[in-house]
């Protein structure tokens, strides 16, 4: 209990989780009081209105109107009057009368025994309205009934609403409790529906009341009607003429006769009885969708609000249709509630997170972000920050900081950079540690130029640390940077970077050792992974991928000797070895009679190496394969103009005849213009985009443009990580070239590649 109690107060000190605590609680006070009726009634009432429609025109409306009393000469009609019209509406064969309104019995009045024999003429078939008593019990309780001597041949049914707050909408039950025990209501009598009486319903007041069919009472009563428009139908007798003060508001069509209420109340139970839903699914929806935020540090933007709150509004609009009820009020209020008070939180947070000097949002903010990042983190520390501060009279600050931000952002355009005293910190865009060592020294030389404040010239001196452990939270990883930043200093080194693993350097650094003889013994060799030419489902090609099996250790990574190799500049030796057992299986494989290409991926840093021409080339004339059937596969770089030496060794590497493929594309920088400036004939879609595409729909969008794209720059499109056959047709209606992946062949040794071939191609020609 006590670790319990102590994670609970954890848990409260948080100020987000104390505001959602706070706007659920106003949620659930709304939901449980009903005090949110009004607001709900004016939102449904906006829905209705949306999704006005006809009626079935199943029930006949026989309107007591003002023509009637008119034609009658009378401010009412008389029982008299009602049993000729019921008399004519049983020649018409009606269903079932009803009459909407509490008929008054008194024993002496002309017409109640002709009332009586219509009643008795018609046995069952007519539904008297029952109705509160001003003196009665209050609530759902029909104390006016009909006399028993009508109710000998007839029944009784209840004419009770349920009146909302403001008029604003209203109610109806199922049925009412009664001097004769519980009665149904006249809309559940004609839908044929039995409930309890503390259960209500609201219709469906999206039915057009002026679309029900109507006939005067008096056309009724002198047999002016067409018989057929009322054959085999319920009708209810109602009162409309104004002298009757019956009109209500009828939500979302204005005013109506009480009796519209009632018919529109049985088409809806006609349809099937309204399933209300209440209050708490649309507040654990959205409950659900703040918690889920909380976790990040946040609850709610106002975006994220904004279509929270059009969806919760929409969904419901989409259930009225299928008759499921659903209240909103509450869980709009708590997201309300949640977001204005956040925001306000927001604000003092971020002039807590902002550097006062420089306007740069503090260091602290890194500090608070436990989420991983695939990203370098950078500390730049300025050596005489606090003297250059210091030497002007007036604040220069900010002006300093921004000076040294628009430097850093000339190659890591990007960035987001984070101050505290003279410490700069960023996550870089650059992605290798080679590439961000050599941004930073260019960055060194461009600052050792001076910058000018104030119209003085201000020299600047900088070292670096760096953290690119990607598997920790970057708040764990601020301190490493930082720590690494000063030992820079003190070793007087320009960058210095953070490693845990010093323990692993002399193993690792034996790893070079030992893979140089394992290339020459044979544990590090090469698999072949197949791909898959999709208009000729023949196998068109085969990626090249290094493999090592340690004596000892047993198969290491290739991303880890990869990147040690890479870090210690033993790159060339690998990639020499591979390229030349590439070459050799594909001249293999033309011996057997597949002419088939050999992609190998080279590293960013061996194309800086002006030495990669002429290896590949003689490697190339050893055994006499064509250039272009070699594909070097390059990764996305972060930075790439016609400038730079980069493009220059691939512009070079082209005019030899050799074709280059953008590897794992989509991951990194590229865009069209990427694409443009590539000399690529071949463009890979990185695996992780594949295999999500069957289950997400941005995914397979992001698949097909890119497709469209390459094509667009007539370049072939390979796609990488095919594990299904549903991706594999996917991609081919897509028209995608080939495919690389599982599905295909995971990569294999030169042998089993070669029986697949010779497999695929005897089930071909079978």
């Amino acid at each position: 209990m006590t670790d319990l109690g102590a994670r609970i107060a954890k848990i409260w000190k948080s100020a987000r989780f104390r505001i959602v605590f706070w706007a659920a609680l106003t949620g659930v006070l709304l939901g449980v009081t009903g005090a949110a009726l009004p607001l709900e009634d004016v939102l449904i009432n906006g829905r209705t209105w949306l999704r006005l429609h006809p009626s079935k025109g199943e029930i006949v409306m026989v309107l007591q109107d003002g023509k009637t009393l008119e034609e009658l000469e009378a401010l009412d009609v008389t029982r008299a009057n009602d049993a000729q019209v019921i008399r004519n509406l049983q020649k018409a064969e009606v269903s079932r009368v009803f009459i909407d309104r509490f008929l008054d019995d008194h024993d002496k009045e002309p017409g109640r025994s002709q009332f009586l024999q219509a009643l008795k003429a018609f046995p069952d078939r007519v539904f008297l309205g029952a109705m509160p008593a001003k003196d009665g019990p209050r609530g759902n309780y029909a104390a006016a009934m009909p006399s028993a001597g009508f109710l000998e041949n007839a029944h009784a049914v209840s004419l009770l609403a349920l009146d909302h707050p403001f008029n604003l909408s209203k109610s109806l039950p199922f049925s009412s409790d009664s001097p004769r025990g519980q009665i149904p209501s006249l809309a559940a009598s004609i839908a044929g529906v039995s409930r309890s009486s503390d259960r209500v319903f609201r219709p469906d007041y999206a039915i057009d009341y002026t679309t029900i069919p109507t006939i005067s009472y008096v056309d009724i009563l002198e047999g002016r009607f067409d018989q057929a428009a009322v054959r085999g139908k319920d009708v209810i007798i109602a009162p409309s003429a104004e002298v009757y003060h019956d009109l209500h508001t009828l939500p979302a069509q204005g005013y109506a006769p009480g009796a519209f209420f009632h018919a529109i109340a049985a088409e809806t139970l006609k349809e099937g009885v309204p399933i209300e839903l209440g209050w708490l699914p649309a507040f654990l929806v959205v409950l659900g969708v703040i918690l889920s935020g909380l976790g990040r540090g946040r609850v709610l933007d106002v975006y994220r609000f904004s279509g929270l709150v059009a969806v919760v509004i929409v969904a419901p609009l989409a259930l009225d249709q299928f008759r499921f009820q659903v209240d909103i009020v509450p869980a709009i209020a708590m997201a309300a509630v949640a977001v204005f008070r956040m925001r306000n939180l927001d604000r003092v947070e971020v002039a807590g997170e902002t550097n006062s000097g420089s306007g740069l949002p503090s260091i602290q903010v890194l500090r608070k972000y436990d989420a991983v990042s695939s990203r370098i983190l950078v500390a730049l520390q300025i050596r005489n920050y606090g003297a250059i501060i210091g030497s002007f009279a007036e604040h220069v600050e900010a002006q300093v900081a921004n000076e040294i931000v628009r430097r850093i952002r000339i190659s890591d355009s990007e960035v987001t950079v984070y101050h505290e005293g003279g410490m700069f910190m960023w996550l870089s865009t650059i992605r290798s540690t080679f590439d961000l060592f050599e941004n930073l020294e260019g960055l060194h030389r461009i600052v050792q130029n001076g910058i000018q404040v104030g119209g003085l010239d201000i020299d600047l001196s900088f070292n670096c640390g760096i953290d690119s452990e990607f598997d920790r939270p970057v708040s764990s990883r601020v301190a490493s940077a930082m720590q690494s930043a000063e030992e820079a200093v003190r070793n007087d080194e320009l960058v210095y970077k953070f490693d845990s693993r010093k323990h692993e350097a002399q193993w690792e650094i034996s790893l070079l050792t030992q893979l140089d003889r394992a290339i020459d013994n044979g544990e590090v060799w090469v698999a072949y992974q197949p791909k898959l030419d999709l208009t000729s489902n023949r196998v068109s090609g085969a990626e090249a991928l290094v493999r090592w099996t340690h004596p000892e250790r047993g198969p290491i990574s290739p991303d880890k000797f990869i990147r040690i190799a890479e870090e210690f500049h033993r790159i060339e030796r690998i990639t020499r070895f591979v390229i030349n057992d590439a070459v050799r299986t594909a001249v293999e494989l033309r011996r057997q009679g597949f002419d088939m290409t050999i992609s190998v991926n080279i590293s960013a840093q061996l194309l800086r190496n002006p030495g990669l021409p002429d290896m590949i080339a003689e490697i190339l004339a050893i055994y006499g394969l064509p250039a272009e059937m070699l594909i070097l596969e390059i990764t996305e770089t972060d930075r790439l103009d016609r400038s730079s030496r980069t493009f220059q060794m691939l512009q070079k590497l082209v005019q030899s005849g050799i074709r280059l493929s953008i590897d794992d594309f989509g991951t990194g920088n590229a865009t069209i213009d990427y694409l443009r400036y590539v000399p690529a004939a071949e463009v890979k879609i990185d695996k992780v985009f594949i295999q999500a595409m069957e289950g997400n729909k941005e995914d397979l969008l992001l698949v097909q443009s890119i497709i469209e794209m390459a094509h667009s720059q007539d370049r072939t499109v390979v796609a990488e990580g095919v594990e299904t056959q549903a991706a594999l047709e996917i991609l081919r209606a897509m028209q995608c070239d080939a495919i690389q992946g599982y599905y295909v062949s995971r990569p294999v040794p030169f042998r089993d590649l070669l029986t697949q071939i010779v497999g695929r191609e005897a089930r071909q020609i079978g």
